[in-house]
C-alpha cells in the first residue's frame, strides 16, 4: 500500500483553520453527541532533563491522539518558549498517523475555547444586552480569552487586573492589535473592587495559591471561570463563593485530583461533591439555577486537544483539496 500524506501543520495555519468560536461549538458539540469524558486517557508527567514531559492521550469518534508538552525551566532565560509540543493526530480504526499539529497553538486555542464553552449558554442569557468582563492575570493565556469572549459573547468592557502597574501594558497592546480595548486595573484597588462588582464574566488565568478577590463582590448574575491553579493545595476562588454558586467541572475524576478551588472548599464544608455538576451534564441553559452565580473550574483535558486538533486537520486538509 503507498503511504498516505502525513500534514504538518504549523501555528499559523492553526490560527487560520479555526477561531475561538469555531472550537466552542465543536467542544460542546462532542459533549452534546454522548462523550463522556470521564472515559478519557490518564495524563501523565514524566522526567526530562532540564524539564518535564506531558503526555495528553484521547481517542474521540473517529479519531485518537496525543498532545506531548515540554515545559523547560530555563528556556525563557535562554530566549526560548518555557512550553513547547506537539499533537500527534491518529486515525481513529487504523492509528494511522494523520497530521502533526503545533501544541502550544492548538493549546493557546482550547484552553480559552473551553473556558468560554462551559459558561456560555449562562452568560449569554443572563446578559443579552451584554457584560462585562473581568480577566485576572497578565500572563500567555489572558489575550486568548479576552479574544474567546469577545467572539463569543456581547462584552460591552474589558479589565485585566494586574499585581502592580504597568505589569499588563503588553496585555492591552496585543488586544488592541484584535481590535479590544481593554483597562488596566490594579489588584486591590477601588477600580478592581467595581469591575468585579459589575462583572457578567470573570475569568481567573493566574498561578495564585490563594484567593484573589472577596466572594461578596461576584454578583448571583454573574459567570466565573477558573483556569489557572491546577494543584490540590492551590485555588484562585474564595470557598464562600463555590458555596453559593452553582459549580461545574470538566470531569468529577479531574476535579477530586487536580482541582484546588473545588476540593478546598468541600473540605472547609461550603459544598459537598454531592452539589458539584459535570458540564457534559450542564449543557442547556435551563440546566442550573438562574439565581446564583455559575463557577466553571476547568484544568484541561485530552478529549478537549484531539477534537480540537480533529476540526483544524479537517479544515487544513479541505483547504488543500
Amino acid at each position: 500500500m503507498a503511504s498516505q500524506e502525513v500534514l504538518h501543520i504549523d501555528s499559523h495555519q492553526v490560527d487560520a483553520a479555526l477561531d475561538f468560536a469555531g472550537a466552542v461549538e465543536v467542544l460542546r458539540n462532542t459533549l452534546s453527541s454522548g462523550f463522556d469524558p470521564e472515559t478519557d486517557g490518564v495524563r501523565t508527567r514524566s522526567e526530562l532533563r532540564g524539564g518535564e514531559f506531558l503526555f495528553m492521550p484521547s481517542q474521540v469518534g473517529d479519531y485518537a491522539g496525543v498532545k506531548v508538552l515540554t515545559a523547560t525551566p530555563d528556556n525563557p532565560e535562554r530566549g526560548e518558549p518555557l512550553i513547547q509540543g506537539t499533537c500527534l493526530l491518529l486515525d481513529g480504526t487504523t492509528h494511522r498517523t494523520l497530521a502533526t499539529i503545533d501544541g502550544v497553538a492548538l493549546t493557546n486555542l482550547r484552553t480559552p475555547a473551553v473556558s468560554i464553552a462551559g459558561v456560555l449558554p449562562f452568560a449569554r442569557k443572563r446578559n443579552s444586552e451584554g457584560l462585562s468582563l473581568v480577566v485576572f492575570g497578565n500572563g500567555v493565556q489572558a489575550v486568548p480569552h479576552i479574544r474567546a469572549a469577545h467572539q463569543n459573547l456581547p462584552i460591552t468592557r474589558t479589565s485585566v487586573i494586574v499585581r502592580t502597574p504597568g505589569r499588563g501594558d503588553h496585555v492591552v497592546d496585543e488586544a488592541r492589535t484584535h481590535g479590544i480595548e481593554v483597562d488596566q486595573i490594579v489588584a486591590g484597588s477601588s477600580q478592581a473592587t467595581g469591575a468585579i462588582q459589575e462583572a457578567g464574566l470573570v475569568v481567573t488565568a493566574t498561578s495564585a495559591s490563594e484567593p484573589l478577590f472577596d466572594a461578596s463582590l461576584i454578583k448571583d448574575s454573574a459567570c466565573v471561570v477558573a483556569m489557572g491553579s491546577h494543584s490540590p493545595d492551590a485555588r484562585e476562588l474564595p470557598g464562600e463563593l463555590l458555596g453559593r454558586a452553582t459549580v461545574l467541572v470538566e470531569s468529577m475524576a479531574t476535579a477530586k485530583a487536580e482541582c484546588g478551588d473545588v476540593i478546598q472548599a468541600v473540605d472547609e464544608g461550603h459544598l459537598t461533591w454531592g452539589d458539584v455538576r459535570t458540564w457534559a451534564e450542564s449543557l442547556d441553559v435551563d440546566a442550573v439555577a438562574s439565581d446564583a452565580p455559575v463557577v466553571f473550574k476547568s484544568a484541561g483535558m485530552s478529549w478537549e486537544d484531539i477534537v480540537t486538533a480533529a476540526a483544524i486537520y479537517e479544515a487544513v486538509k479541505s483547504e488543500r483539496g
